[in-house]
C-alpha cells in the first residue's frame, strides 16, 4: 500500500503535447492498466464460443471467394462440425485446412479494443472534449484494417500452400510477418488518441517521481552537513546521459558558481541555500544561467 500512498501525494505532472495538455488520474491508470487486457481476454472467450461460430462462416467464404477470384483455386469452404473446428478449406490435390477462432484475427481486434476503450481520458477540458469520436475513429479504422489484412494473410497463405509449400512452414512466418501491421495501429492511435501512449509515460513519470524525490532529499541532506555532492548524483538529478554530462558538467558548475573537486561538486557556504532551492524544482536547475 505504501507505494500508492506515495504516488497519490505527488503532484500531478503535466505532459503538454501539440497544444494540448494531459494530466491522468491515478485510478485511470490502473483501470487502464487492469481493463484493457482483462477485457480483451473475455471478448475473445466470447467469439470463441460456439454461438459466434457465424464469424468462422464470414471469413471462410469470403476468403474462398477471393481464392477462387484471384486464383482460380476451386478451393470450397465446407461445413463439417468437430469441436472447435465447424468449418475447413478444400483444397483440390492437398489435405484440408481446419479453420478455428484463432484464424478470424479476431484476437488482434479485441485487442486494440481493450487499449482503445481503456486508454485514459485527460483531466484538461479541451483536451477530452473529443475523445470520444477520436476514439470511435480508432476502433473503426484499427478493426477493418486488422481484418483486411487478416484475410490477405490467409489468401497468400493458402495459396503458397496449393501450389507446394509446407503449411507449418508458411503459417508461422506469413503470420508473424503479418504482426507488422500492429505497429501502424499504433501509430495511427497516436494521430487519433495521443493519450495512450502518453499515459505509458504519465505512469513512467509518477513512478520515477518518488525516486526522484528521495535522492534530491540524500543531495539536500550531503550539501547541508558537507557542503559537497558525489557528481554521479548530480547527473542523475539532471537527467543527463553520462557522455553529455562528462561533457557540459564544467560549463553548467561554473555558471552555477559550483567547484568541481575530482568526483565531487561542491558547493559554496553562502550559495547552499540557493542549490537547495534550485534543486527541489520540478526541474532542477532550469534557469538562464
Amino acid at each position: 500500500m505504501r507505494p500508492f500512498k506515495e504516488l497519490s501525494n505527488i503532484k500531478k505532472p503535466i505532459i503538454e503535447y501539440n497544444g494540448r495538455k494531459y494530466i491522468f488520474s491515478i485510478r485511470s491508470l490502473i483501470i487502464f492498466a487492469i481493463g484493457a487486457p482483462l477485457s480483451a481476454y473475455l471478448i475473445y472467450l466470447f467469439f470463441d464460443l460456439e454461438i459466434n461460430y457465424w464469424l468462422h462462416e464470414i471469413v471462410v467464404k469470403q476468403t474462398v471467394y477471393f481464392l477462387n477470384l484471384f486464383f482460380n483455386m476451386g478451393v470450397k469452404a465446407v461445413y463439417a462440425p468437430n469441436g472447435k473446428y465447424h468449418w475447413y478449406f478444400d483444397i483440390p490435390g492437398r489435405p484440408s485446412i481446419y479453420f478455428e477462432t484463432f484464424c478470424t484475427g479476431v484476437q488482434a481486434i479485441v485487442i486494440f479494443v481493450g487499449i482503445i476503450v481503456f486508454t485514459p481520458h485527460s483531466q484538461d477540458p479541451l483536451t477530452k472534449e473529443d475523445i470520444i469520436w477520436r476514439k470511435t475513429k480508432a476502433l473503426i479504422v484499427s478493426s477493418v484494417i486488422f481484418y483486411v489484412v487478416n484475410i490477405i494473410r490467409m489468401l497468400i497463405q493458402i495459396e503458397l500452400y496449393y501450389i507446394g509449400y509446407n503449411w507449418d512452414d508458411i503459417h508461422v512466418s506469413i503470420s508473424a510477418a503479418s504482426s507488422f501491421i500492429a505497429a501502424i495501429i499504433v501509430l495511427l492511435m497516436h494521430k487519433w488518441i495521443p493519450e495512450f501512449i502518453l499515459s505509458i509515460i504519465y505512469i513512467g513519470t509518477l513512478v520515477s517521481e518518488p525516486i526522484k524525490l528521495k535522492r534530491k532529499k540524500k543531495v539536500k541532506v550531503m550539501v547541508e552537513k558537507m557542503n559537497k555532492v558525489e557528481l554521479k548524483l548530480m547527473r542523475k538529478i539532471l537527467r543527463m546521459d553520462k557522455k553529455t554530462y562528462l561533457h557540459e558538467i564544467s560549463t553548467w558548475s561554473e555558471g552555477f558558481g559550483y567547484v568541481i573537486d575530482g568526483d565531487y561538486l561542491t558547493i559554496p557556504t553562502e550559495k547552499v541555500s540557493n542549490f537547495i532551492e534550485l534543486l527541489m524544482l520540478d526541474k532542477p536547475f532550469k534557469k538562464d544561467i
